[in-house]
């Protein structure tokens, strides 16, 4: 073989290894990335089931006090018109 053909072949498989290591590294930031994603949606999903549950309390709560005030008649006492009265085993605030 000529030293032209060997320098070729010696020069195209640098190239080929340092494509290699580019992609290799390419691949590991974005492996890095989409597990990052991944964490993320995890996190996610839990705040999304938590502000669902939150609104289905408020929304029961809201509901509740609506029949209570149409159905019931009923109306929030006024601050001072409340009594709290204690029983001896409990402990005051």
């Amino acid at each position: 073989m000529s030293r032209n053909l060997w320098r070729t072949l010696i020069a195209v498989l640098f190239a080929s290894a340092f494509a290699i290591v580019d992609v290799r590294t390419h691949y590991l930031l974005l492996f890095t990335h989409e597990q990052h994603l991944a964490v993320r949606h995890d996190a996610l999903q839990v705040e999304w089931g938590r502000l669902l549950l939150e609104q289905g309390t408020l929304t029961e709560q809201q509901r509740v006090q609506r029949i209570a005030r149409r159905r019931l008649d009923m109306t929030m006492p006024n601050p001072r018109d409340i009594v709290l009265l204690y029983t001896q085993g409990a402990s005051m605030p």
